[in-house]
């Protein structure tokens, strides 16, 4: 989708080497420009609902309902708190705000 130039501000960034080469060869694969790659990824990231968002999410509740589910994750510390949930309040840190 062709973006009118009068609706782009401009942006600079730094990224790494690894990143730059991998995105230049995405970019000659697709015929995408580089600008538009990124103009996407920040998009994803952004957006309510993004699939990104969710599928990190996602994964984080999976890991969460297999450390619940592991019988060795039940052993309780003198806090009274259990192994798997002292864990998932870690994980729970980590979700990914859904709304921009």
């Amino acid at each position: 989708m062709p973006i009118s130039s009068k609706k782009l501000k401009p942006f600079m960034s730094y990224i790494e080497e690894s990143q730059y080469v991998k995105m230049s060869r995405l970019s000659k694969k697709t015929h995408i420009p580089m600008s538009q790659l990124m103009r996407e990824a920040i998009s994803i990231r952004i957006t309510e609902g993004n699939p990104y968002t969710a599928g990190f999410n996602s994964g984080l509740e999976h890991a969460m309902k297999i450390i619940d589910n592991n019988q060795a994750s039940q052993m309780r510390f003198p806090s009274g708190k259990s192994f798997a949930e002292l864990i998932n309040e870690e994980i729970e840190k980590a979700r990914m705000n859904e709304t921009a």
